[in-house]
């Protein structure tokens, strides 16, 4: 997550939560008397689910606009962290969803190396990297090892495979 900024005016915060039911980072606008006011929805799972901003305006709550530039430009920061790799070529992007899953049902250390040789099989090394860094929050050094068994490779491709039609994600 971004470092944040602090409020211009102290009757107002922002709280970041991970709303597992929706798949997305809220980030939401307080204020001390009126409670919520904005919640920004930054979906971190699904690169076709845009970011979205709900409003609350209880009692017809006025949010003065330096306090709204505060709260977007804090959204804005968290898109651009949150969301990078959607901004990816399709292929890279389809490898991140994929590989999540992948690591959602089991990961181990040992697929790192198939992992990278995969990678660098389909993808320029900068995504590679960006791949990597999305999806295990790793450098591409925390995959150093010996060159795999190409039956390393192939094993962990058929996981991308299985956990990919499972999830919806490829046409597997």
């Amino acid at each position: 997550m971004a470092e944040p900024r602090p409020a211009p005016r102290p009757d107002y915060r922002i709280t970041r939560t991970y709303a597992l039911h929706d798949d997305a980072w809220h980030i939401e606008l307080h204020h001390r008397d009126a409670g919520f006011l904005v919640t920004a929805a930054i979906p971190d799972e699904d690169p076709a689910r845009e970011p979205s901003f709900h409003l609350f305006a209880p009692d017809g709550h006025d949010v003065p606009y330096e306090v709204m530039l505060w709260f977007m430009a804090e959204a804005a920061d968290e898109v651009r962290v949150l969301r990078a790799w959607t901004e990816l070529p399709p292929a890279a992007v389809d490898t991140v969803v994929a590989l999540r899953e992948v690591v959602h049902h089991g990961w181990d250390d040992a697929d790192g190396p198939a992992l990278l040789a995969l990678l660098s099989g389909v993808l320029p090394a900068d995504q590679a990297a960006a791949v990597v860094r999305e999806v295990l929050s790793a450098g591409p050094d925390a995959l150093a090892g010996p060159p795999p068994a190409q039956a390393a490779v192939a094993a962990l491709r058929e996981r991308m495979k299985e956990a990919g039609w499972r999830s919806g994600t490829t046409d597997g």
